[in-house]
């Protein structure tokens, strides 16, 4: 069953400010929730306009072209977005897309992994190397957990200090946009929501 509240509440949010990413995306994601693939292709499409860098907005559009009907125009949404995801070390949209490839018959794109001049030095490599899932730089990564349990621990290990502080801007909008009470957990599973998407946290 759609939510449609939660949709008429982002799609006053976009309306507002139609370069909102995190908003536009929300409100696309919403959108194929309720199975309304027709809507959420737009949505999308904005997100890339604001920002073309956004590797999860190409998976969500190539697989809102897929339901829509549309294999070719997934194929080459799911490539490009699969080469972006790749340069940017975003290892879980990578994946989506690769599948969704697979998926429609399609080839995956042929990509080089970067690799150290020797195995030792790959080994310690792995072993020290952090990566950010949202921009894919090497960190600085963040000095300590945010908060406790599970996706503390994922923000933590995978996001650096200027995605975290990014977000903690956003997270702020995201609050005062949708009047969250925060004391309701409700509310919290919705700002949570708001955060993964921005974090690229599945």
């Amino acid at each position: 069953m759609a939510d449609m509240s939660r949709i008429d509440q982002l799609k006053n949010v976009v309306e507002q400010n139609p370069n909102d990413e995190l908003g536009q995306f929300a409100l696309g994601n919403a959108y194929y929730d309720a199975k309304l693939f027709a809507e959420s292709g737009p949505c999308f499409q904005r997100v890339l306009a604001i920002n073309s860098q956004n590797s999860k907005a190409y998976e969500m559009l190539a697989l809102t072209q897929k339901m829509t009907g549309h294999p070719d125009l997934a194929i080459q949404t799911a490539t490009n977005g699969f080469r972006i995801a790749h340069r940017r070390g975003d290892l879980m949209p990578m994946k989506g897309m690769e599948n969704l490839l697979r998926e429609l018959n399609a080839p995956v794109p042929t990509v080089v992994e970067k690799t150290s001049g020797s195995a030792s030095a790959a080994a310690v490599a792995s072993d020290t190397a952090f990566t950010c899932r949202r921009c894919g730089s090497t960190g600085p990564q963040l000095t300590k957990q945010p908060f406790k349990g599970a996706l503390g621990v994922t923000i933590f290990e995978s996001v650096c200090q200027s995605c975290w502080k990014e977000w903690v801007g956003q997270g702020t909008k995201v609050i005062n946009e949708l009047r969250l009470p925060m004391y309701d957990p409700q509310a919290q599973e919705t700002y949570d929501k708001h955060m993964k998407e921005f974090l690229l946290i599945d």
